[in-house]
């Protein structure tokens, strides 16, 4: 079984992910435990684009250990897939595309990066934000097209990485350049919203396309030993009873 974990990275684009490759197991993004459980149910090879965090617990680096200690192969990109794959790529974790090149670089420090406000799965994983990393190379693109003066491109740059992750959109950093010019300002928005850098989509995209690639089949094995810690234990016992309990419950 495969299994991939995503939500807003791929907004647009889990519908048709879905019929094209019926066989892999769409799930949202990845929570505290949710790794394990999928070890549990049989996966073998696991995808993780996006995570959710502070409302909730987040999908934590132990579970991915312990899966890849079971020979599952795990490959994370774009968002909390990228940030977990260059803490755990010593182990095995494959990080792919340039959101996890630069995180595994540390040209990427921020974890806020990559997050963004979203509406529900029932709403589609909706974007309320941006994501900086989005932001910061569609900014780039602008320098790049010298629509920006290389001090305009510095000032919302640096907006860009002072705002609040809750807060980015192209028009709030945007609004900072001091220009008179407000039709200016409209057109570069509007240029913005039409020409955006979605790096996460692409690298996103390109675990999808990696995934459809794999064989369905577990992976080699590793020459370290995982350690069951009492935290571990902890999760494992709570998410095994819940897996226990979901199999043994009857059907309607």
């Amino acid at each position: 079984m495969k299994v991939l974990f995503v939500g807003p990275s791929l907004s647009n684009d889990i519908e048709s992910i879905s019929r094209s490759e019926p066989d892999l197991r769409i799930l949202g993004p990845a929570v505290w435990g949710d790794v394990t459980k999928a070890v549990l149910d049989g996966a073998k090879v696991i995808g993780i684009i996006d995570g959710c965090f502070e409302q909730t617990r987040s999908v934590w680096h132990k579970e991915i250990l312990f899966a890849l200690s079971k020979g599952v192969v795990v490959a994370g990109a774009a968002s909390m897939g990228a940030l977990r794959a260059a803490e755990c790529d010593t182990f095995g974790m494959l990080g792919i595309g340039a959101v996890y090149r630069g995180y595994a670089s540390g040209d990427l420090v921020d974890d806020s990066d990559v997050a963004l406000v979203h509406a529900p799965g029932e709403l589609g994983y909706g974007h309320l934000s941006e994501p900086r990393v989005n932001l910061l190379a569609t900014l780039d693109a602008m320098r790049d097209a010298k629509l920006l003066t290389f001090a305009e491109w510095r000032s919302v740059v640096t907006a860009a990485r002072r705002q609040h992750y809750t807060e980015l959109s192209s028009r709030s950093v945007l609004n900072v350049i001091p220009i008179s010019d407000e039709a200016r300002r409209e057109r570069l928005i509007q240029w913005a919203s039409e020409n955006w850098v979605d790096v996460k989509r692409a690298d996103a995209l390109e675990l999808v396309r990696w995934l459809k690639e794999q064989p369905n089949e577990y992976g080699g094995s590793k020459d370290w030993e995982f350690k069951e810690t009492s935290q571990w234990m902890s999760l494992f016992e709570k998410v095994a009873s819940d897996h226990k309990s979901e199999i043994a419950a009857p059907l309607h």
